[in-house]
């Protein structure tokens, strides 16, 4: 196949299940969702190191948030659902809790799995948290000392896929570096998908396995 004088080789593509959980982050202003999305999707590009894969699917309006204000949506994946779970609840607490203004909500507010993250979290209410019905929803109110924090009692996870990818054979470096960065900028626009990567590209391809027994995986050059 061949678009736009590019050949596409007719191969396969890396692919394996994984669970995910979706988070809906709400602020005051974008800027400070998009805060909050970045801390709690940072360390998050593959689970061969990381506590997990994370990373920022959308940002959305007032018009597709439960609160009303500026939103950002992620996405958090691990291997298995109890470790997912520890990775919700230590991201959203020590990065979207702190972050000024900040809400969370599930995005998967419908799936069978569901993770009592928000009940959890309120605990740092030291007692003074409140369960309350808001925008349709049971949440959590945790007192800070910039005003409440609400966060949803319950997030949902499902059954997803991990690791797809495709390798971009170019001249030099810069052009495989432009060809990355459209890419990148295309799955940006496909609802449901995250790259977590730095920048959506993977610089350090590898492989399963090493000559050396202690590593899970080496690289590919």
């Amino acid at each position: 196949m061949e678009i736009n004088g590019v050949e596409i080789e007719d191969t396969f593509a890396e692919g394996f299940p994984i669970k995910v959980a979706r988070v809906l982050i709400t602020a005051v202003t974008e800027h400070w969702a998009l805060v909050a999305a970045r801390e709690a999707t940072g360390f998050g590009t593959s689970v061969i190191g990381c506590s997990a894969e994370a990373g920022i699917e959308s940002i959305v309006g007032g018009d597709e948030t439960p609160d009303g204000r500026p939103g950002v949506n992620i996405q958090i994946c691990n291997m298995g659902y109890k470790n997912l779970e520890s990775s919700l609840l230590y991201r959203l607490g020590q990065c979207v809790l702190t972050a000024p203004t900040a809400a969370a909500f599930s995005g998967m507010s419908q799936a069978e799995k569901q993770f009592d993250t928000g009940k959890k979290l309120g605990f740092f209410g030291d007692g003074y948290q409140k369960q309350e019905e808001m925008f349709g929803r049971k949440v959590w109110k945790i007192p800070l000392m910039s005003g409440d924090f609400i966060i949803e009692e319950n997030f949902g996870a499902v059954d997803g896929i991990a690791g797809g990818n495709f390798l971009i054979l170019a001249q030099n470096q810069a052009a495989g570096l432009m060809a990355a960065e459209a890419a990148v900028n295309a799955i940006s626009r496909v609802k449901g998908c995250i790259t977590p990567f730095p920048g959506g590209v993977v610089a350090s391809g590898s492989k399963v396995g090493s000559r050396y027994k202690f590593l899970k995986a080496s690289t590919n050059t």
